[in-house]
């Protein structure tokens, strides 16, 4: 398949306003992108199967994720795809996906408070590995679940409970993708990032960085 960089009006969605450009195929996987003015202003869409799983509605109007600064978030992208490995969900719970696995495991409960702690310490310490939502630095941000499955990318998401008056165009689900396509797609769109703003993601001298560490 070929993971050509597009222009806005041949795929992308007219809803995703600022979309410059996409690398990959939004029928498939791909990720879009605008970069505006300065203070590293992004505009970013991930594709899976022709939904944008960052597209959401407030008050406003429809959206994609934007803002600035997203360096955190790039290289969380850029060690996922860099180190992909299998880690299974931790325990045996409901579901097709991680997303459907982790709504089921928080359903869980006891009078131990031992047992409760380390159960739960399992699943967020999963989650915090396998999700990019503490990488947002503030912008509005889909709970996107990334899973490495044989050669397989299981992406899944819950945004059923966002708050704050929004609702995500993809609420409750999940996508299978091909492993090498979704890493070739993310590592481009590094590279354009890093291209575009002069930096290095994981320069850890940087005060952004460092404020996250």
């Amino acid at each position: 398949m070929s993971e050509a960089v597009h222009t806005k009006n041949s795929t992308a969605s007219a809803m995703d306003d600022g979309i410059e450009f996409i690398i990959g195929d939004p029928s498939d996987f791909a990720i879009g992108y605008g970069f505006l003015g300065a203070d590293r202003f992004t505009v970013l869409a991930m594709y899976a199967q022709d939904r944008n799983l960052l597209g959401f509605t407030n008050e406003s109007g429809h959206h994609t994720t934007r803002w600035a600064y997203l360096d955190g978030l790039v290289a969380w992208l850029k060690s996922l795809a860099s180190n992909m490995a299998e880690d299974p969900y931790p325990f045996q719970v409901e579901g097709e996906f991680a997303a459907q696995k982790d709504d089921s495991a928080r359903e869980f409960d006891t009078d131990d408070l031992k047992e409760f702690d380390d159960y739960y310490d399992q699943i967020n310490s999963w989650a915090w590995d396998h999700t990019w939502r503490h990488e947002s630095g503030g912008a509005v941000l889909a709970d996107v679940f990334f899973e490495l499955k044989n050669d397989t990318v299981e992406l899944s998401w819950d945004n059923r409970d966002p708050g704050n008056d929004l609702t995500f165009d993809c609420e409750f689900g999940g996508a299978r993708i091909d492993a090498e396509t979704f890493k070739s797609v993310v590592l481009k769109f590094v590279d354009a990032y890093e291209k575009h703003w002069g930096i290095n993601v994981d320069d850890d001298s940087t005060w952004l960085r460092k404020s996250r560490t």
